[in-house]
Order: C-alpha cells, then structure tokens, then sequence
C-alpha cells in the first residue's frame, strides 16, 4: 500500500457502507505525480475526522480487543445515538462478534489533524 505522505483527496462509501475506497494523491513540485486508492471490504465501522488538508502518515493494523476497549465509550454513545452494526448488549459480545467473523482494525494517522479507523474484513491497495 502506498500511503505515507500522500494527501487525502477523497474517500467514498459504498455498497450501503460495506465498502470504504479512499483516494490518495502524492503531488509535490518537482516531483512525479502519483496516485493511490485503498479499499477496505466487509466493513462493520469506521470513523474519520478533520478530512481536509489531510497528509496520511499510517495506515496501521492494531488489535481489535485493545482498540475496541480503549474505543468503549465511544462506541456506547454512538450505538445509542446512531445504532452501530453488530453491537446487541455491550463491549464484550461486540468483541466476540467482530471476533468470529475476522474483522481487522486498521488506524489512519495523519500529519495534519486528520484520524480515522476502519473495523473491516480485508483491505487492498491499487495505483
């Protein structure tokens, strides 16, 4: 996956969220022009903040329990508010669901503001 440097120049959701493609761009003076999409497959949930100007640093995956604890409050308001996939009663037996169906988290860090996460089956990468 080529991402590191690469400005976040949009990002689409699609087949009723079941599917994240994010386009990336590296455009510097003097420099070659390049372009790179991410596509996250099977996705469950995902979250992105402070999108514009964003310079994506990482796309990293981390381990589902650790970042679905450490999520924990944030992820009960927003079942609350907005009703999250495959949460029924609590953290424990959303854990477990995420678990048994091999959902991955990938975080996405950036220079400038931005932060994302995607909690999904597999991710791919095309130039």
């Amino acid at each position: 996956m080529k991402y590191h440097d690469f400005h976040l120049e949009s990002y689409k959701v699609l087949e009723r969220g079941e599917k994240i493609e994010i386009n990336l761009v590296y455009e510097y003076p003097g420099e070659e022009k390049d372009d790179s999409q991410i596509t996250f497959m099977g996705v469950a949930l995902y979250n992105f903040i402070n999108c514009q100007g964003a310079i994506i640093t990482d796309i990293e995956e981390v381990p589902l329990v650790e970042f679905i604890l450490s999520k924990e409050k944030e992820l009960a308001e927003w079942n609350r508010m907005y009703g999250v996939k495959y949460w029924k009663l609590d953290v424990a037996t959303y854990i477990e669901k995420l678990s048994s169906m091999g959902l991955k988290v990938w975080e996405i860090t950036s220079a400038i503001g931005f932060y994302g996460f995607v909690i999904a089956k597999e991710v791919s990468a095309s130039a």
